[in-house]
């Protein structure tokens, strides 16, 4: 068992013969864990070399595989569907295939000059990934100057707001103290601060405003027969907004305590003599703790935590028949994260100098911990200081909940003193119901079917031919490669990850008869395309961005010039063709052609005087008049021929391929390596422009918990920002930030 039964009456009497039936608290821990159970699912983060980028870059990216309930590195996925999607145009520029090892992958993106300036959304796919999560928002420019400009920001109270009352445990009982729990969001989607009065009626019985972020709470006895309402003050005063009903009867309960070794509940009941309850605590859809006892009155119930899950929990009290009455949602175990520092050998460096990152991870009580991380560091221009996805975010809330989570990363912010009782409150008015993993979203999840291959079928275009035609070759665009395989006995064939990895484009090739046979590949883009799943995210609302003063942002000359683009045009447009394509189709241009030159004729009128191919590009005379000589010597003149300019035969990449029987399926994409020039083994005297110093996306820490990574500065003039990022062994994330200064 997963799970702990434990009995704690305190403050109610309790049956010293009162039986718990063991059968009904198996029953709930399996009702939970049937569904989250039932199919194994990965959850992705993705993370950036910076936030945003000139066209003419290149975008880095890691991403990490965990399991979605355990929250550790899973290898169960092994490829990687990525695509950059135009937030406003809502469409798609780039989709590649990326290999997933042991749970990491790392690629880039080449961003073409051609790509319109805004938002992009960067998302990723897995075959057991919960596909609506993973996502990252990068901005694009055409010119870092842009980011230099200095824009104002006019902060004004919302016309309207939406303001939401929601008691803790889902119902206000009578009789006994609630917590009663509030939110106010302007029209803008923003939160909004508000202060107000508690009504009985017309009687005014307490006073309240929010805390953080336009949320609250106030604690209130509701007395049956009595109606509550709340005023809130001006701008907003005009609205009064009831509380909910008032129930008379049943089982609630309250928070009382959150420590990290334990957790406090009073259990009240009303309008009973006795009965029994249950409880249970679950996380990702684990159940973790359970309680059963029977209640009069009110009882406290403490639970252990010290085999319990950290994260977002779900408690649900049920009554005896087990059906589910209360539920909240609360954070167990805040400060269990991986503690990182990154620690630079000095503030501030010239240009072109070596730089050195000392690495150190630790658990929640300081021990050193094996971690698998990530590090960049780039121009500080790059970087908004208001997003709000990390790995923190991303895996302990952005996943958790279905709702928008405005600037997520104060929760994890050590430097804010309420940031556990802001978590709270965050939990409190996100509801229950919007907990991915409570029971309902389960039933209801619905997992985006992908595969790690990708399958193509042979398919017979007249009968018989199947059976005769098994054998296939594969190799790659270099015919360096190649293997050779057979069909199933549906003519089918799966590209595992290991195929996909020979080369970005693999080519198949089937030995039978080329008009009997065609290839039809099934992409799973295709698919992704169709659900379009990042039109349903809520990305995290981005916090008020810090404002910089001299002494943390200096204003240093840039030493980088990014010239206005030049147009040059040339005699003959190319298309790119790998060399494979190339090859078919120079042989295309000589299979079958009928095609023949004699001096400056195009296929003579005079039956075999023509023996040789023709030149492309070459003017030829052709005969386009009625009646052509049968013999030499002849006469032509304007009116029976014409000028010619010769073209070999034009073909798609597609006919080509049909034309040999062949397909051709895309591979992963091809790894590129991060350039970092050592300056202390050689001096270049050309300037450097780099403005991303440092991409490590690979870093494991010793048993030490240390790692240490060496760079070096370019010339650009200016402020550096850098992150550390990344997950231990046993499944805590963690992250740091540094900063430097490059100077001449």
């Amino acid at each position: 068992m997963r799970y702990l039964i434990i009995l704690i009456p305190l403050f109610s009497y309790l049956s010293a013969n009162a039986q718990v039936p063991k059968s009904r608290l198996d029953s709930l821990a399996r009702s939970l864990e049937t569904y989250s159970d039932s199919t194994a699912r990965t959850s992705l983060y993705i993370r950036t070399s910076k936030d945003t980028y000139e066209s003419m870059e290149d975008l880095w990216f890691k991403a990490y595989a965990v399991n979605a309930q355990h929250q550790l590195l899973s290898a169960i996925d092994q490829t990687l569907y990525v695509q950059l999607i135009h937030e406003k145009k809502d469409s798609i520029v780039w989709q590649e295939k990326y290999p997933i090892e042991e749970g990491i992958t790392n690629g880039h993106i080449y961003l073409d000059d051609l790509l319109p300036e805004g938002n992009y959304w960067l998302c990723a796919y897995s075959a057991h990934s919960l596909t609506a999560k993973t996502i990252r928002r990068i901005r694009i420019v055409k010119n870092v100057t842009e980011l230099l400009r200095k824009k104002t920001h006019t902060d004004s109270l919302p016309q309207k707001i939406q303001f939401s009352l929601l008691p803790e445990g889902g119902f206000l009982l009578s009789g006994v103290t609630n917590r009663v729990a509030f939110k106010a969001v302007g029209e803008n989607g923003q939160p909004c601060a508000v202060s107000g009065s508690l009504l009985d009626g017309n009687k005014i019985i307490a006073q309240f405003k929010s805390t953080h972020a336009g949320m609250g709470s106030f604690r209130l006895r509701p007395e049956s027969g009595s109606t509550y309402y709340v005023r809130l003050d001006a701008p907003f005063a005009d609205t009064l907004y009831p509380l909910p009903e008032i129930r008379k009867e049943g089982l609630s309960f309250r928070l009382l305590n959150n420590n990290e070794d334990s957790i406090t509940f009073r259990i009240y009941q009303q309008g009973a003599e006795k009965q029994l309850f249950y409880f249970r605590l679950q996380t990702r859809g684990i159940t973790q703790v359970m309680a059963s006892a029977e209640i009069k009155d009110s009882m406290d119930i403490k639970l252990p935590l010290q085999e319990v899950a950290s994260g977002i929990a779900e408690a649900t009290l049920f009554d005896h028949r087990a059906l589910p009455v209360a539920e909240r949602l609360l954070y167990v175990k805040q400060d269990n994260r991986l503690s990182i520092t990154a620690t630079l050998s000095q503030k501030s460096y010239g240009t072109k100098r070596k730089v050195s990152l000392q690495i150190h991870a630790a658990d929640e009580q300081g021990k050193p911990v094996i971690a698998q991380l990530g590090a960049t560091a780039y121009d500080r221009i790059y970087h908004r200081p208001a997003e709000p996805n990390d790995i923190q975010t991303h895996y302990l809330l952005f996943t958790q909940l279905k709702g928008h989570i405005y600037d997520p990363g104060y929760y994890f912010d050590t430097s804010h003193a309420d940031r556990k009782q802001a978590l709270d409150l965050l939990l409190l008015t996100q509801g229950w119901r919007s907990y991915s993993w409570s029971e309902e979203a389960l039933k209801r999840m619905d997992n985006l079917v992908l595969s790690d291959s990708t399958s193509i079928e042979l398919v017979a275009l007249k009968k018989k031919a199947r059976s005769s035609q098994q054998a296939v070759m594969l190799f790659d665009a270099e015919q360096q490669q190649s293997q050779m395989t057979t069909l199933d006995n549906k003519g089918s064939l799966q590209l595992s990850p290991e195929i996909l990895s020979l080369s970005g484009s693999i080519y198949i090739r089937h030995y039978g008869e080329k008009r009997d046979f065609e290839w039809k590949t099934f992409d799973p883009f295709e698919q992704i395309n169709k659900m379009k799943p990042w039109q349903k995210i809520n990305y995290p609302l981005e916090g008020s961005p810090k404002q910089a003063t001299t002494e943390d942002q200096p204003l240093l000359a840039r030493g980088s010039i990014k010239l206005k683009a030049v147009e040059i045009q040339g005699k003959k447009a190319t298309v790119f063709r790998d060399k494979y394509i190339g090859h078919l189709d120079s042989m295309a241009k000589y299979d079958g052609l009928t095609d023949r030159a004699h001096g400056s004729w195009l296929n003579c009128p005079v039956a075999g005087c023509g023996k040789e191919l023709p030149i492309e590009g070459k003017t030829y005379i052709t005969w386009s008049g009625p009646n052509p000589p049968a013999s030499h010597p002849f006469s032509f003149n304007s009116t029976n021929t014409k000028y010619v300019v010769y073209h070999y035969p034009q073909y798609t990449e597609e006919e080509l391929l049909k034309m040999n029987g062949q397909a051709r399926v895309k591979g992963f994409y091809p790894k590129k390596e991060f350039y970092q020039p050592d300056y202390e083994k050689e001096q270049d005297p050309l300037p450097d422009y780099r403005n991303t110093l440092l991409w490590a996306p690979n870093i494991i820490t010793d048993e030490n918990g240390n790692a240490t990574l060496e760079f070096f500065t370019s010339d650009i003039n200016s402020a550096f920002y850098g992150i550390v990022e990344g997950i231990s062994a046993n499944g805590i994330l963690g992250k740091a930030t540094f900063e430097f200064i490059v100077t001449k």
